[in-house]
């Protein structure tokens, strides 16, 4: 049995003990809700507040306060209200993204390559701002209900690309790039929730996991669930929580403002079914984590079973002038992440020689109140065998960094936008398909409610013709090599995503 890392004993050890939160959530910027929640939740137990005072202040005066009039107080804060009050048959669906709130100016909420990593965690905290906001209009008739509703939300997102291929003809395309419908379920007790993400397959039929005998690009279209879970927690009581379902573990963040994906993402982010057990704590300054175990996909026993698991701990801080998330995590094998299971060299062979842990380190900054700044390294911890991933006739031990700037500022009639650059690269991942270094610039701005508008440039500078590499299920009779031309590619995107 190998020895270098034994990461299920240490997640049975540390169950319970802490969870991550994450700097962008689903589809749109989870933290930008949460922001525009707590802000609610201090001007409504301000004004429910000023509100006793007048009332008392007309009873002494000999005109105490109808029932009519804390009515009308009420409807004045209706506003506040996500959804209808729970009656039974009369609760209902609402829709808007994430609660209706609206895209806020920050740089660091125009991040519109979202990791959706921990997405459970925000949602707690969503609920948790919801349930303060009721809390805070119950002192105006002294009952408002907070259970059973059915939170729609999603996004539609379109792309038009150029693409100038080293050593290759260019290439264009107009495309359907991601559409998503969420289901948030709150209730019936303030202790549960469930998440369903519905998504579609934009890749060609021919090319995809799922076999078709035709190119047609909009024939597929496939519905699939993307994520499913549910999740026990009340963070107005409890910092600790559990979550049991399909989703992104959290190992790593993937946090972007670029409309490409990062060379970290594409190595390492790993969608599993888990059991996930932490601790968010809810002070402005604190510690936070999350362990988690899985069944992987990949496995070097005989038969699958419960193989696969990691921890992830943070701090998160505001020092005033200079905001963090600074963590790092640790998963038993990297060779389950959805770009190894699907990689350009892997042949859908699950059964290798011996799991790689993988190790991960992050850190989110907000200087002042227009610049960000983002940093992530994710590593193996030691090799593949030659007949698993090889790099130029080794056993390949990938790796890949991240690093980003944005500058977030107002154009026109105070819309928000940023600017931002971007600096990745990867070392011996040939044989996943990804380039050696990607270099971007972007450009981000919300013109209309709801909707983020993107301008990228990318260059990605590809592994020298003389690398090659190999992917799981590769033999020594019959090698499927994986090679690039050491040429760069350059690319210019232009994306609209309608937030729903």
């Amino acid at each position: 049995m190998k020895t270098y890392l034994t990461p299920l004993t240490a997640v049975m050890v540390l169950a319970g003990l802490t969870a991550m939160p994450v700097f962008a959530a689903t589809n749109q910027s989870l933290e930008a809700s949460v922001s525009k929640l707590e802000k609610e939740v201090a001007a409504l137990k301000t004004q429910v507040a000023n509100n006793k005072t007048v009332r008392v202040s007309s009873k002494k005066s000999g005109a105490a306060s109808t029932q009519a009039e804390l009515i009308q107080q009420e409807a004045a804060h209706s506003e506040y209200l996500p959804f209808d009050p729970d009656v039974p048959g009369q609760a209902y669906v609402s829709t808007g993204p994430y609660v209706g709130t609206n895209i806020q100016f920050a740089g660091s909420n125009l991040i519109v390559n979202s990791p959706s990593v921990n997405t459970d965690v925000q949602l707690l905290t969503i609920r948790k701002n919801i349930l303060q906001q009721l809390e805070a209009l119950r002192g105006t008739n002294g009952f408002i209900p907070t259970h059973s509703h059915l939170l729609f939300s999603g996004v539609i997102e379109g792309q038009a690309n150029y693409t100038n291929h080293g050593g290759a003809p260019s290439t264009t395309d107009i495309d359907v790039t991601n559409v998503s419908l969420d289901a948030t379920i709150l209730g019936p007790s303030d202790w549960i929730l469930g998440f369903v993400e519905f998504s579609y397959n934009n890749g060609d039929p021919m090319g995809d996991v799922f076999v078709s005998t035709s190119n047609f690009r909009t024939g597929n279209s496939r519905l699939y669930v993307n994520k499913a879970f549910v999740t026990l927690g009340d963070l107005l009581c409890s910092p600790f929580y559990a979550s049991f379902g399909q989703f992104y573990v959290p190992f790593g963040t993937y946090s972007s403002v670029m409309v490409s994906d990062t060379l970290t993402k594409l190595l390492t982010r790993t969608k599993a079914r888990s059991i996930l057990v932490g601790m968010q704590q809810q002070s402005t300054n604190a510690f936070y984590g999350a362990a988690y175990i899985f069944r992987g996909d990949t496995h070097a026993n005989s038969v699958a079973k419960v193989n696969n698991g990691g921890i992830n701990l943070g701090y998160k801080f505001d020092a005033g002038f200079v905001k963090g998330n600074v963590g790092g995590g640790v998963i038993a094998n990297i060779a389950d992440s959805v770009g190894m299971q699907l990689g350009t060299g892997f042949q859908y062979a699950e059964q290798i020689d011996h799991r790689v842990p993988g190790y991960n380190l992050r850190a989110a900054l907000s200087v002042g109140d227009h610049v960000d700044l983002i940093g992530e390294f994710v590593t193996a911890s030691t090799r593949f065998n030659t007949m698993d991933m090889s790099y130029n006739n080794h056993g390949a031990k990938p790796s890949a960094f991240d690093l980003e700037a944005a500058y977030s500022f107002s154009i026109f009639d105070n819309k928000p936008s940023s600017i931002g650059v971007g600096y990745g690269k990867s070392n011996q991942a040939l044989a996943m398909g990804i380039p050696l270094t990607r270099t971007s610039v972007v450009f981000n701005t919300s013109l209309l409610r709801n909707t983020l508008q993107s301008l990228e440039f990318r260059h990605d500078r590809l592994y020298a013709a003389s690398d090659q590499a190999t992917g799981a299920g590769a033999s020594a009779s019959n090698p499927v090599f994986v090679t690039q031309s050491g040429k760069a590619d350059n690319a210019v995107t232009a994306q609209f995503d309608y937030y729903f």
